[in-house]
């Protein structure tokens, strides 16, 4: 057996659709409006329609679903995409990483989570360009954060897709 995608639901496939391949380089790989028997059995209703797509990211197929026929129930960001810009822009504003402890949680005023998915992270070879991308692409990255006191150090910035999916991007020093 082995691991085939990632299943998420999303609220505007379009938004999902930038940040992931505009804004993080994944491949757009079908993207299709769907309705069928099989689909009102699944979900457990009649008339089901959704919009439905697969992008290829980092060796990880996403699979969003947008549900068409009704509003969608996804968990967004509270703060939404507005807040998580200026939250991203204060954040910068520290100018350096100085201050910045590796165990503050990056959402500002959300609590931590203590159980449950939290999110998808991907590995790159050299964070500084990853980190360069993601600003220039205008998907309010965190600072970096530096882990280097531990057995596998590391250092990683975070992200939030639209619908508040939290992207983890590390480097693993060696």
């Amino acid at each position: 057996m082995q691991a085939s995608h990632l299943i998420v639901y999303v609220a505007d496939t379009d938004a999902t659709i930038a940040f992931w391949c505009k804004g993080m380089g994944g491949v757009l790989e079908q993207d299709e409006e769907l309705a069928a028997p099989a689909l009102d059995a699944i979900f457990g209703r009649k008339g089901v329609r959704i919009r439905d797509t697969f992008i290829r990211i980092g060796g990880v197929r996403l699979h969003t679903i947008e549900p068409l026929d009704v509003r969608a129930q996804v968990s967004r960001s509270p703060q939404g995409r507005e807040a998580a810009a200026q939250r991203g822009a204060a954040e910068r504003s520290v100018g350096s990483r100085e201050g910045v402890k590796a165990s503050e949680d990056h959402r500002v005023g959300k609590p931590m989570r203590t159980a449950g998915i939290d999110g998808l992270s991907f590995a790159v070879d050299d964070i500084e360009p990853a980190h360069a991308r993601a600003a220039a692409e205008g998907l309010c990255p965190t600072p970096i954060y530096d882990f280097t006191g531990i057995e596998k150090p590391c250092r990683m910035f975070f992200l939030d897709d639209p619908d508040g999916i939290r992207v983890e991007m590390i480097e693993y020093l060696r």
